[in-house]
């Protein structure tokens, strides 16, 4: 599994019944939703040198029991939100449907190809550390993929395709940017806040994992994945003269995940997007909905407020990568149980470097409990 099928419009046939995370803002998903809730900043000095400011950058860092970075740390990130997820399922009703969480397949998203700094083999790396870790090998229907921010609909096709073999599946994404080369990398690119550049993001480390099955299967609330759709930008990671940023990729990524989930825009009250502090990522953001929106037929907001909210997972956890869209959808979940998502509905999206969009539409079902 691990090269990516392109992504096309789609809806997996799957739901969110259960999430972990584990970011700057706590060990666990309620901790961290409870921070992101908060708008806690938890930023700190790190041990990333910033060359243009003679001083250390500021990073998102997790709680770990020391500092380091590389493959050896992306299991130590994982294995504790598996559990996590595993321990969710061990509460889904009906209690039928449970099982040993063991035998629940866990689908992995690792950094991409391209990410500056990235280990040779990693996905193997990966997956042995996270067997290590765990006791025993991931069971059957496992895999992992390199994808970066836009993996989760990739992941969430593979898991769609399989649920009939398996009707309960755990997906995790992680990643970690504290590392002093991929540091480097976006100084040079201009693309971390640094004392040369003040449109920028932060570095940060997480890993954010989701209990999926088919809508309908568990009792209680779920958030269904009501489509999927992707795109592709020509000026890939901020554009230049030659390539200006169009905010085409994004734009279709949007369309498509409307139109298989059924919804216009004028129907999404909640974003969850990557507004990471750089300012190309603002502007193809309002570029992509001002041209997917429109006025209602009877001249008036459908949203409650009026407008789109939008809800920013990486103000609280600093540029997560490969744990962004999982920790969004695991948001989204928790403010949905808790009646908390504006009409149980949102629209969630991601950009890489490389120039590809995804965008999924989301929406609460069932009863909270």
């Amino acid at each position: 599994m691990a090269e990516r099928e392109p992504l096309r419009g789609s809806a997996p046939g799957l739901a969110v019944v259960g999430y972990g995370m584990w970011t700057a803002l706590g060990p666990d998903g309620p901790s961290t939703v409870a921070g992101l809730r908060s708008r806690l900043i938890v930023s700190e000095a790190g041990n990333l040198w910033d060359p243009t400011a003679g001083a250390n950058l500021p990073a998102f860092r997790v709680h770990a029991h020391q500092w380091w970075s590389g493959p050896t740390f992306l299991p130590e990130l994982i294995v504790p939100v598996i559990e996590e997820c595993r321990a969710e399922i061990g509460r889904l009703k009906p209690e039928s449907l449970r099982r040993d969480p063991a035998r629940v397949p866990v689908l992995i998203c690792l950094p991409p190809p391209h990410r500056p700094g990235r280990a040779e083999g990693i996905e193997a790396l990966v997956m042995e550390g996270v067997a290590r870790r765990l006791g025993q090998p991931l069971p059957p229907g496992s895999g992992v993929i390199g994808a970066g921010r836009v993996g989760l609909p990739h992941l969430l096709a593979e898991a769609g395709r399989q649920a009939g073999a398996h009707p309960l599946q755990i997906i995790v994404g992680a990643e970690s940017f504290l590392s002093q080369p991929l540091v480097e990398h976006y100084i040079g690119r201009m693309r971390l806040l640094c004392g040369a550049n003040s449109s920028g993001f932060v570095p940060g480390e997480a890993a954010a994992g989701l209990v999926v099955a088919p809508p309908g299967l568990v009792e209680g609330p779920e958030l269904v994945i009501a489509g999927m759709g992707a795109g592709t930008e020509a000026s890939r990671d901020g554009g230049s003269r030659e390539a200006p940023v169009t905010a085409r990729g994004l734009t279709n990524a949007m369309k498509a995940a409307l139109a298989i989930a059924g919804r216009a825009y004028m129907d999404i009250p909640n974003l969850f997007g990557d507004l990471n502090g750089e300012h190309f990522k603002f502007k193809e953001a309002a570029m992509a909905t001002m041209r997917v929106d429109a006025a209602p037929p009877e001249g008036r907001s459908r949203r409650p407020r009026g407008h789109v909210e939008h809800w920013n997972v990486i103000e609280g956890t600093g540029e997560i990568g490969a744990a962004l869209m999982p920790a969004q959808a695991g948001w989204a979940f928790a403010a949905g149980c808790a009646g908390r998502l504006q009409q149980g509905r949102a629209m969630i999206f991601a950009g890489e470097d490389d120039g590809q969009r995804v965008a999924m539409v989301v929406e609460m079902r069932g009863n909270r409990s």
